[in-house]
């Protein structure tokens, strides 16, 4: 059996390869994968950031490129500005309570941020892996915005939560486990959940094509299977999701340069990370924790082909 540091790195065969492929390596990623891949590594997530900023930073000058925390708190703070939630005319007239939802939060860290911030701001975050929602209520009482922060397990496809009801969204890093390249069934929910007028804000790898060159396509393959995602979202089906649901006033903006000095942080951080626990776990660790941290060095590889691939933040208008 292959250990972390000898997973199954075999190329996809050719078409006319008389040897076929085996089934295990057919079998498409589901949600219940998803659901224990996030089970078995929550704690793991610790490692790259103890408030549980569960994705990549956003650099700007005057920040310390060697210090993780702060860039991964300023993503947060990024995404809130995208939301343009002090531009609305209601807030204009007089300050209000504003409501907003993170699809597919983790641990509710970008809410936490944007809340902390913000004293009329109230979150609700949507995750179906219910240790998440734990962890979350932990770290909200630390934060001292548990009054403000409401935590519900559920598919962020189909939350069950009121249409036409919420003053922003976004889901960072989290759109990519919906199905399909164009994430329809996640586009449709933030559609229905968004008052018009109101703003969403996505923060994802995207696919620059549906037929990626054979090694960036492995290799989304081998990253995508590691850390339980279906597939990554094509950009121009992404768009064009938006579009057929409602949204106007599309913007898609490559954050490639903003996340790298945090991508940088991944060969150390993940080293020091895999012979740490190989030792304490005596060389022994579960599938899903060997994968992570696979996908973790193939999360930076794949940053290097950029006809295929790029780190983006698409934001984008509810109509009406």
């Amino acid at each position: 059996m292959p250990n972390v540091f000898q997973p199954d790195f075999r190329m996809p065969r050719t078409a006319g390869a008389s040897e076929a492929p085996s089934p295990e390596a057919a079998l498409p990623i589901t949600k219940a994968d998803t659901q224990n891949y996030f089970t078995e590594v929550a704690d793991d997530y610790r490692a790259w950031s103890p408030s549980y900023n569960m994705h990549f930073g956003f650099w700007r000058l005057g920040l310390n490129p060697l210090r993780r925390e702060g860039m991964l708190v300023e993503m947060n703070r990024a995404v809130g500005r995208a939301l343009k939630l002090d531009e609305s005319p209601a807030t204009q007239e007089a300050p209000r309570r504003r409501c907003v939802i993170d699809l597919g939060c983790g641990a509710g860290a970008t809410a936490r941020t944007l809340v902390g911030d913000d004293p009329l701001l109230y979150a609700v975050t949507v995750t179906n892996v219910p240790v998440q929602n734990s962890i979350s209520v932990r770290l909200d009482a630390g934060a001292g915005v548990a009054d403000r922060m409401a935590h519900i397990e559920a598919d962020y496809t189909r939350t069950g939560l009121p249409t036409a009801k919420a003053d922003g969204a976004w889901a960072v890093e989290s759109a990519c486990y919906a199905s399909g390249t164009a994430k329809a069934d996640f586009v449709r929910e933030a559609a229905r959940l968004l008052k018009p007028g109101a703003r969403l804000a996505v923060v994802d790898g995207f696919l620059l094509r549906h037929r990626p060159g054979r090694l960036a396509g492995w290799l989304h393959r081998l990253w995508a299977d590691s850390w339980a995602v279906p597939t990554l979202a094509v950009r121009g089906d992404f768009v064009e999701a938006l579009r057929h649901n409602g949204f106007e006033e599309i913007e898609v903006r490559s954050l490639r340069w903003r996340v790298a000095p945090s991508a940088l942080h991944i060969p150390a951080l993940a080293t020091r990370f895999a012979l740490a626990e190989l030792w304490k776990a005596r060389g022994r660790l579960s599938p899903w924790r060997r994968k992570h941290i696979v996908a973790s060095y193939c999360a930076l590889a794949l940053g290097l082909f950029w006809r295929d691939f790029d780190y983006c933040m698409v934001t984008a208008k509810r109509s009406g």
